[in-house]
């Protein structure tokens, strides 16, 4: 094992455990008058070792941007910087192009996160450092279908994760779910965002978007798994969220 691929796995171990069993970004609500929602991006292009082309949605209007690179893993705290971009009063980037910094020249997989030092707000993605166009790459964040749910339903559900049992339960938080939806349950490995996972259960929400239990069994295929992937999804709405934990005993309290 090289220097650098055991600084690697440091990194991502002590980040995981430090950012609360897998907890996804959170905004500074209110940062921004009438904003609603999360800034999110997927990966549009690649270039390998060159560049990066992100399609970005829903970012805050007229906000400054530090954009970063760093090891797979890390979420892009920490990077390399690569650039600022700024928003107009549509919230559409400045540049949505990046280049691939040299210092992680010949990775095989790279985060990037935009984050405003000003109001709060942050998102993140990581791509496949070869050269190719590809379809979006679901960032670590919920993203609804434009239309699965009249107005005023704002925003796009999450969940952060609050209990974990091993090998027996985890326990999430959910945040901002449509009214009236039902939700199938799944858990599958880490990395596959929970699609096409075990179905541990059937939620429903209520006219409050409160969920109708908050509290699921890990399957027996995933038993002594490390990390685990978590999603819940409105076959009806086209809702979904994702999270994902550690397979430990653990208590976390939610932000």
């Amino acid at each position: 094992m090289t220097k650098r691929r055991l600084l690697e796995g440091i990194v991502g171990l002590v980040l995981g455990v430090v950012m609360a069993l897998g907890q996804s970004w959170f905004p500074a609500q209110g940062a921004v008058p009438g904003y609603v929602g999360y800034p999110y991006f997927y990966i549009a292009a690649v270039q390998r070792d060159t560049s990066v082309t992100i399609s970005p949605y829903n970012f805050p209007p007229n906000d400054t941007f530090t954009v970063r690179m760093n090891y797979y893993g890390t979420y892009g705290v920490g990077g390399y910087v690569v650039g600022t971009v700024t928003t107009d009063a549509s919230g559409t980037l400045s540049n949505t192009t990046f280049s691939v910094p040299a210092q992680l020249a010949g990775q095989v997989r790279i985060a990037i996160r935009l984050e405003s030092p000003t109001t709060g707000y942050y998102a993140y993605n990581w791509f496949w450092n070869n050269d190719t166009a590809v379809t979006a790459t679901p960032a670590p964040s919920a993203t609804p279908a434009p239309t699965a749910t009249p107005l005023p339903y704002p925003g796009y559900p999450y969940f952060y994760i609050t209990a974990v049992a091993r090998n027996s339960s985890v326990t999430i938080k959910p945040h901002n779910f449509p009214a009236n939806d039902t939700y199938t349950v799944y858990m599958n490995y880490y990395g596959t965002y929970g699609v096409g996972g075990y179905v541990v259960g059937t939620v429903t929400t209520d006219a409050s978007g409160n969920l109708s239990t908050t509290t699921f069994s890990i399957p027996s295929q995933l038993a002594n798994v490390d990390r685990i992937a978590i999603r819940l999804e409105s076959a009806t709405t086209g809702y979904y969220a994702y999270n994902w934990f550690w397979n430990f005993d653990a208590t976390v309290p939610a932000p």
